[in-house]
């Protein structure tokens, strides 16, 4: 490459890192030599990055070093490469807040990028007049409904789960259309962008009380609701807050934002929300209630809101300032120079105003949408819809910090659902801003069943299903994507999202009752089963796969397999074996008789292989796959768990076994914190993830880093052999992290295997995953609670095995056509005593499964009543009455505490020598020589 007037590569370059969300929406100017620059304001902290054109292609995705992160410095050109991959950024860590000049150099010899202090910050020449306009506007106020009994009302339950920060911490919401808003607290740099697709709409924000600024940085407090931010300040004369909130656009399909200012005293308030628009690039005009902005027709994007529509509820001023104007945007708050500086005052003091923004394709939708907004009270409407999502399922107990963390697992995991791509659940943020097949089915319990929201999860079946492979010829045949970039761009390299959906299907169908719906999924289902026996079906009835392709997925340079596992997995089989029996039941109802009795077949013969070739009585451990050659891999993985928690039957295995299974695996894998995905005690046990000098992350993605969604089938196979309280441990350590650690109110993806220096988790991956949330939401329903429906067998289970701090219980679990089993449960000193009940009328059976001391399970049947049923339990003596009456119980499961023991949490062998950390890549030169199969997609 030589210097040249035109610039050296025909694709648009963009900086994208943590400091945007890794998005397209720094892009950088060539300004001639061979020379590109771009200007970003950062804050005093490390940020991650690279240069990359937009789809991050191989020859343009530059860093300086093709595995292992870099630091640069200040002023200090740094040779870069083309190194597409992950782990291997460039790291700057600022000096201080402000903006800084990235620049990258195009010569013969060498790519060299260079930070610089400063940018061009002055205000970009108008290219239009800056325009100012008036308004006296009335809007309508509401008052949220709470819904009575024992459910707290809307401003107890706000204040209980409000999570307050004294100084910075993250956080995130969405708007369940294509965009989330990620920021932090106590700063106006990184305080946050609404982010859609890979660009973004609303960045931070100003509020102003009497002309004052409202400084985040010294905001006394921050606190974090359920359905927004608010930051508090003290004034001379006034208390003042600000509350951000990003709507829910999940039916509307609308993209609505509000900020809010008060102050305790009558006040002059003011708002200046920084919008993505350049001035010289937009034109705002006026209409009956507010403004509206338009972006330059040449730069409107098909799907992407080119309108934003301002307007406020009360009487307000709308003027567009400047930096000379308005210094406190530019000295304080970091504006961007050439962006409009639109600012809202209030007419007239008051307590309160509030600015709405509705995001829109067409004027006209952006101004309707503002309209309606300020018709319905938008805020209030907002509140209410969080409030009603937190509470149409219920479940409150006696300690306090548990109902925080799960009513915030129920509200993270809702900024996952989407419908970008049709309706689905993203896999996380910020990378995974996509639907996979497996992440999706593994989330739909916990975000949409226990909940009660089947509409949704039937939709994201009906979703996922009409993009199944129907080429009978393709090796993919009958398999949805594993992944969906974009409607038109999926990608089918995975064997188990397909069964997860399947699984899905009969958990919807359980908990809705929905008969007819087995009719019109059933086809599906036989596609998914004649793909595996035209492709993957071996002679012991059992399902093949490549290395590569079950959840551990990780692949060196996307080729190699850092954690092969073909090519018969035990929690691939599990969940084919589960498959087969949703069949069966499927053909059943549809009278399919010949079929369900062919599934019945093969599901019995893949259970009698399972548990002669995948035990191993010498050893007495559970293999992790089997080699082509049959050879069984004893490696210890939490995977084996899965056998026992994916069939609804827990049948695959023998209980007995199934008990050896759980100590073994609790025993040798889990830490208080989270159980690892490797046994330390394996010669490739990675301690840490991220940010290691000896190895790539993805070499310990899935060879000892924790991830957050195991702990639920890890909750669940404790709890089904009766040990809640062990359990309660590992779920109490959960919550503290949803809490108080990383993104509050959310989970991360992983955690290291070994806690830091200072005794605490370090969390990596994504900083907000949808499975880790859903499954922490999933456990108190289907497994504290123990609410098992299944409406087309015209009964519902409930089998509570709850840790015994909790002394008392309030729950509405939610089944068919808006109904719920309605349970108060009060701990009388060794007694347990359940007030049972249902919503409304239900011609159903309740099975009452309750576990006595020892842990052996016992049931007693009720006819389902809307008036509470008294059930009282002795678990010393094991003995039961109904209403008063003495009655007979039924043992339904033996104790298993023999075989089981007194279970310990496992201790970090922290003085252990690990070859994977005595060494330079390790594991990556040991599976380059494996002469394993390259399975590149």
């Amino acid at each position: 490459m030589s210097h040249m007037d035109v610039a050296p590569f025909s694709e648009q370059l963009y900086v994208k890192g943590t400091f945007n969300g890794w998005g397209d929406d720094t892009p950088m100017a060539y300004v001639g030599n061979g020379v590109y620059q771009a200007v970003v304001c950062l804050s005093a902290d490390a940020h991650s990055f690279k240069i990359t054109d937009q789809q991050g292609t191989e020859d343009l995705c530059f860093a300086a070093d093709q595995y292992k992160a870099v630091d640069c410095f200040l002023a200090q050109p740094q040779v870069v490469i083309p190194a597409k991959g992950i782990g291997n950024d460039l790291v700057f860590h600022a000096p201080e807040t402000g903006l800084y000049t990235v620049q990258l150099a195009v010569a013969d010899d060498a790519l060299r990028m260079t930070i610089d202090k400063g940018g061009d910050n002055a205000e970009e020449e108008a290219a239009r007049t800056l325009m100012a306009f008036s308004f006296d506007v009335a809007a309508n106020k509401q008052s949220l409904a709470g819904k009575g009994g024992a459910v707290l009302a809307p401003s107890a339950l706000f204040d209980a789960l409000a999570i307050t920060l004294d100084s910075s911490a993250s956080f995130v919401f969405g708007d369940n259309v294509d965009g989330y808003y990620e920021g932090t607290t106590h700063g106006f740099v990184a305080a946050g962008k609404y982010r859609h697709k890979q660009g973004w709409y609303l960045g931070t924000f100003a509020t102003f009380v009497d002309g004052e600024l409202n400084a985040k940085p010294d905001a006394a407090q921050a606190q974090l609701f359920p359905y927004g931010i608010t930051h508090t300040y003290q004034h001379a004369k006034t208390q003042a807050d600000e509350t951000l909130m990003l709507f829910s656009g999940l039916h509307s399909g609308e993209r609505n934002a509000a900020i809010t200012v008060r102050a305790d005293q009558p006040a002059m308030l003011a708002i200046a929300p920084q919008l993505n628009l350049a001035i010289s690039a937009s034109e705002v005009t006026a209409f009956e209630r507010g403004v509206v902005y338009a972006l330059a027709p040449e730069l409107r994007q098909a799907g992407t809101p080119s309108f934003i529509a301002l307007t406020a509820d009360t009487g307000f001023d709308f003027e567009e300032t400047t930096f000379a104007d308005t210094p406190a945007l530019k000295e304080q708050a970091f504006f961007s120079g050439h962006h409009v500086k639109p600012v809202v005052r209030s007419k007239q003091a008051t307590n309160s105003m509030t600015l709405y923004m509705a995001f829109a394709e067409t004027a006209e939708a952006a101004i309707a949408q503002a309209t309606r907004l300020l018709d319905n009270d938008g805020v209030t409407v907002h509140q209410q819809q969080v409030y009603d999502m937190l509470t149409h399922s219920y479940l409150w107990t006696s300690d306090m910090v548990y109902n925080r963390a799960l009513m915030w697992a129920k509200a993270a995991g809702k900024v996952f659902v989407s419908s970008e791509y049709g309706k689905g659940i993203w896999a996380g943020l910020p990378w995974f801003k996509d639907c996979w097949g497996r992440d999706s089915f593994i989330a739909v319990p916990g975000i949409t069943l226990v909940n009660g929201d089947f509409d949704d999860a039937k939709t994201i079946i009906d979703n996922f299903a009409q993009m199944q492979m129907q080429d009978a010829a393709d090796i993919n045949y009958g398999r949805i994507p594993n992944r969906v970039t974009s409607k038109t761009n999926m990608i089918y390299n995975t064997t188990d999202g397909t069964p997860w959906m399947v699984r899905e299907v009969w958990d919807y169908l359980r908990y809705s009752g929905d008969a007819d719906y087995a009719k019109s999924i059933y086809p599906v289902v036989q596609t998914y089963i004649d793909g595996i026996e035209k492709h993957y079906l071996d002679v012991y009835g059992l399902m093949t796969h490549r290395d590569p392709d079950t959840w551990m997925d990780a692949k060196l340079e996307g080729r190699l397999p850092w954690s092969a596992r073909g090519d018969r997995a035990n929690d691939i089989q599990a969940l084919w074996y589960t498959s087969l029996l949703v069949a069966v039941e499927l053909a059943k109802l549809t009278g399919d008789e010949a079929n369900a009795e062919r599934y019945r077949v093969m599901a019995e013969q893949v259970k009698a292989s399972f548990q002669l070739m995948f035990w191993d009585t010498d050893s007495q451990l559970l293999a992790d796959r089997l080699h082509a050659d049959n050879r069984r891999d004893l490696q210890v993985r939490t995977n084996q768990l899965m056998t026992l928690t994916v069939p609804f039957d827990n049948s695959l295995l023998d209980k007995t076994v199934g008990a050896k299974v759980v100590k073994n695996a609790v025993s040798e894998l889990l830490f208080p914190w989270g159980i690892t995905s490797l046994s330390q005690h394996d010669p490739i046990f990675h301690p840490y993830h991220a940010n290691r000098e000896e190895y790539h992350k993805d070499a310990a993605y899935h060879n000892g880093t924790i991830w957050g969604w195991n702990a639920g089938f890890t909750v669940s196979s404790l709890v089904e052999y009766g040990y809640a309280d062990f359990a309660y441990q590992l779920t109490q350590n959960l919550a503290e992290q949803i809490l108080y650690i990383g993104h509050r109110g959310t989970m991360s993806e992983n955690l290291d295997a070994f806690l830091n220096a200072e005794g605490k988790v370090t969390t990596s991956g994504t900083y907000a995953q949808a499975w880790s949330v859903s499954e922490f939401t999933r456990n108190g329903y289907q497994d504290y609670m123990g609410f098992k429906p299944n409406l087309l067998d015209h009964k519902v289970t409930f089998a509570p095995c709850l840790p015994s701090v909790w002394t008392q219980a309030q729950t509405t679990l939610r089944f068919g056509e808006n109904n719920g089993l309605v349970v108060d449960f009060q701990k009388v000193e060794e007694k347990q005593v359940f007030m049972v009940s249902v919503a409304s009328e239900a011609a159903i059976t309740i099975d009452c499964v309750l576990m006595d001391n020892l842990k052996a399970k016992h049931c007693v049947s009720l006819a389902a009543s809307t008036t509470p049923i008294c059930v009282e339990f002795d678990p010393v003596t094991a003995t039961c009455t109904v209403d008063g009456e003495a009655v007979a119980m039924t043992c339904v499961q033996p104790s298993f505490s023999l075989e089981i023991g007194e279970l310990q949490f496992a201790t970090p062998a922290v003085n252990q020598s690990f070859p994977m950390l005595n060494g330079q890549h390790v594991l990556q030169l040991a599976v380059e020589q494996s002469g394993l199969v390259n399975a590149a997609d």
